[in-house]
């Protein structure tokens, strides 16, 4: 037995019986290692004078490498080029690993005076590859398929672990998901669209890991969430707009469509239904039908109302009867127009009306009725028809005929020969009444509302009738007036205004100065005595004894601040805002019996 023989089952025969003052010279295992790969397994000390390194695999013990400071390295059969020797910590590297490397290694170090040793296991593993992920089924109905996945590895060393991925998402067991086998089966019940995927498996062993190919499914759902958009949306269209239906659903495959007008499926296909120049007749409630070929399922959108209204134009109103109105009659007035009418509003003379009184109101607000009809029921009336795209207005002149009445005629009663008359004949009349004239029995010719004479003569008086015909009503009204000639002069008037007014203040002035003296020889005689005054308008008279001879004396009192005119007018005197008259007695010896007269201008100077 050589040196390196002798020292390896020396160092071998210590470490089994314990015999060495330091154990735990390697860290525990076990190492793992690489098919076709290198392992190291590093040592606990630090680096110092190693008399002696021996490193032994398996049982029975086959040496690997032994080393003697005094005469090197010896390398065991088998592992010559494939390891490496650190001679100051004992570590050894063991390179192009195979299987039959796996094992237990122990390893004894000597310096000076301590021998240590250590063991640890290496395990060798193939890598793995080739992991291929498979299922059962990939084309799958929502809510009722189930789906198995199984990964397998084609080679590599066990034991494997397996994970599994729904796209980032790490798949772990609960409702409706199991893992079997170890891990390598993933089962999904009941598959929802969430669950397609893509998936895959991630296989590992202590060395290597691998995963899968990504696997999707097809899973079949829907419809559902139809819905239906109008493009552009609004509450009411006006004939000959565009519009735009589209329908959309969830559903996988994609949904097939088909369009419902009032319940009832019209020819048209496609998500999407083109209305263009929509008309009145194509109102109504919209909705889509949207199916799915593979689930053999379908749902129906909720329904949209489309309102399309034709803008009104032709408004007009029409008259009932369409002959003259007449006062006291009765008449229709029916407001028509072309378009979708919504509203209606009356107005007259640029004023609402409402019912009430003779204005009936028909409840569409289409006619209005009026009955009795009133003169004053004339004017302007106007219908404005609106829907909420468009508003028209129709006018309606309304002329209601009535008279003739309230008939007069102007002119004077009496006239002087020679004079021009003239007589003026008036009535209240729709249309204009014609006239005529007639003198006492004897027609005058013309039609005119005024009858003129530049001459009068004594023949022209009389009683003159004059007759307003209303060729509309019907109706006719005469009045008569009577005219009188007289002989020239004696209608002429008499003193002018201004003139009686002169004599009037003439003859106060002259009362006035005989007043005066009067009073003062009768105050100076101790006869003034003052009577009381009367109120405007009164006349009175009384007595008293006189100092004349043979009579009594009566005082009389006159008003004299208004004086008649011959032509029946009157002249104010004095201060009009005055409210009393101030009366003076005149005393006069009048004969008894005899009514008191004014004294004459000589008598007043006498």
């Amino acid at each position: 037995m050589d040196f390196h023989h002798s020292t390896s089952l020396t160092v071998y025969l210590l470490s089994i019986l314990g015999y060495c003052a330091g154990q735990d010279a390697l860290p525990s295992g076990p190492v793992n290692g690489t098919l076709g790969g290198n392992v190291i397994f590093k040592t606990t000390i630090n680096p110092t004078t190693l008399f002696a390194i021996s490193w032994t695999f398996g049982e029975p013990p086959v040496s690997v490498v032994d080393f003697v400071s005094s005469a090197g390295s010896v390398i065991g059969v088998g592992y010559v080029g494939r390891i490496s020797l650190d001679n100051s910590t004992g570590s050894l590297e063991l390179r192009k690993l195979t299987l039959i490397d796996s094992g237990t290694y122990r390893v004894s170090l000597r310096t000076a005076d301590v021998i240590q040793v250590g063991s640890t296991s290496l395990i060798v593993y193939e890598t793995i590859s080739n992991v291929t992920l498979r299922a059962n089924v990939i084309d799958l109905m929502e809510l009722n398929d189930t789906v198995i996945f199984s990964c397998s590895v084609s080679s590599g060393s066990s034991p494997f672990s397996y994970r599994w991925l729904n796209g980032s998402s790490e798949v772990t067991a609960r409702y409706g998901i199991q893992l079997g086998d170890g891990g390598r089966t993933l089962t999904i019940a009941n598959v929802t669209r969430y669950d397609q995927g893509p998936y895959r498996c991630i296989v590992s062993n202590p060395v290597s890991s691998k995963p899968s190919q990504n696997l999707t499914l097809i899973i079949s759902y829907g419809p559902e969430n139809t819905t239906m958009k109008v493009t552009p949306l609004d509450v009411l269209y006006g004939s000959g707009s565009n519009l735009t239906l589209s329908c959309s659903a969830e559903s996988s495959p994609s949904a097939q469509f088909q369009w419902l007008l009032n319940g009832t499926l019209l020819s048209n296909n496609g998500p999407e239904l083109r209305l263009e120049n929509i008309q009145a007749n194509q109102s109504g409630s919209y909705s889509c039908w949207a199916h799915n070929t593979r689930t053999l399922r379908y749902q129906i959108s909720e329904p949209s109302d489309i309102t399309v209204l034709e803008p009104i134009s032709g408004a007009n109103i029409t008259t009932t009867p369409n002959s003259s109105i007449i006062e006291g009659g009765s008449v229709n007035l029916t407001c028509d127009a072309s378009g979708a009418i919504i509203t209606r509003e009356w107005m007259k003379d640029g004023h609402p009306l409402s019912a009430g009184g003779n204005i009936i109101i028909s409840e569409d607000k289409r006619v209005l009725s009026i009955n009795p009809v009133k003169r004053t029921d004339s004017g302007e009336y106007r219908c404005r028809v609106s829907n909420p795209i468009s508003t028209a207005n129709a006018k309606h002149g309304l002329i209601v005929n009535y008279g003739p009445d309230g008939m007069e005629i102007m002119g004077p009663s009496e006239i002087e020969v020679g004079q021009k008359i003239t007589l003026t004949c008036s009535a209240d009349s729709i249309p204009t009444s014609s006239y005529t004239w007639v003198l006492n029995g004897t027609e005058i010719p013309g039609h005119s509302p005024e009858f003129t004479k530049e001459k009068s003569e004594y023949s022209d008086s009389g009683d003159y009738t004059c007759t307003a015909t209303n060729n509309v009503t019907g109706n006719k009204t005469s009045v008569v007036h009577k005219l009188s000639v007289k002989t020239e002069g004696s209608l002429s008037q008499g003193l002018s205004a201004g003139a009686i007014a002169g004599i009037v203040i003439g003859v106060l002035l002259v009362l006035g100065v005989a007043v005066g003296v009067a009073v003062y020889f009768m105050k100076i005689k101790g006869f003034f005595k003052k009577e009381s005054s009367r109120s405007v308008g009164n006349t009175g008279k009384s007595s008293a004894n006189g100092g004349g001879p043979g009579g009594n004396q009566d005082l009389n009192y006159a008003d004299i601040t208004q004086f008649q005119k011959r032509d029946g007018g009157s002249v104010q005197l004095g201060n009009l805002g005055t409210s009393s008259t101030e009366y003076a007695q005149v005393r006069v010896n009048n004969r008894p019996g005899q009514p008191a007269e004014p004294p004459t201008y000589k008598s007043h100077h006498s």
